[in-house]
């Protein structure tokens, strides 16, 4: 299993991560070129991993062998807006669940804006600035296996 940096360096661009203007999503499916950017904790919180970690198909393969990866881990990968049943037609919707979610159960976002290694592209920075950011600790992409132990 491989974890790559990704440097950004000059070479072939990755059409998995954000770049030239676009923007990142960071609820993105483990699937070869994606980001690790994160990984749930015991707690539910996601815990931000602070240097940019291009996946492999090893890693999707041996991280699938324990459950859905997206249930344990968080991805970021290039946002394809229009192609995502998430996309209202100007904006992301996640994140805008996630918050209005967080407001009604009065759960408190972070106090700190967490380490992020995508924030520059996050399209949900982009739609909320901060007030993304403190809520994105909470979001598992994957919540099937919660669902079922409810």
């Amino acid at each position: 299993m491989s974890l790559a940096p990704a440097d950004g360096k000059k070479g072939a661009a990755n059409p998995k991560i954000a770049d030239h203007g676009e923007k990142s999503c960071p609820s993105a499916h483990a699937e070869p070129g994606a980001l690790l950017i994160g990984v749930v904790g015991a707690d539910g919180i996601v815990q931000p991993i602070p240097t940019r970690l291009e996946i492999d198909a090893d890693f999707v393969e041996r991280a699938s062998k324990s459950g859905v990866p997206e249930a344990r881990f968080r991805f970021g990968g290039r946002c394809v807006e229009g192609k995502c049943k998430q996309w209202t037609g100007n904006s992301c919707d996640v994140i805008e669940k996630v918050l209005t979610g967080m407001a009604d159960q009065n759960i408190a976002p972070a106090e700190n804006l967490p380490r992020c290694v995508i924030r520059g592209t996050c399209r949900w920075y982009s739609q909320r600035g901060a007030d993304a950011c403190r809520a994105c600790v909470y979001v598992v992409t994957d919540q099937s296996a919660l669902v079922a132990h409810a």
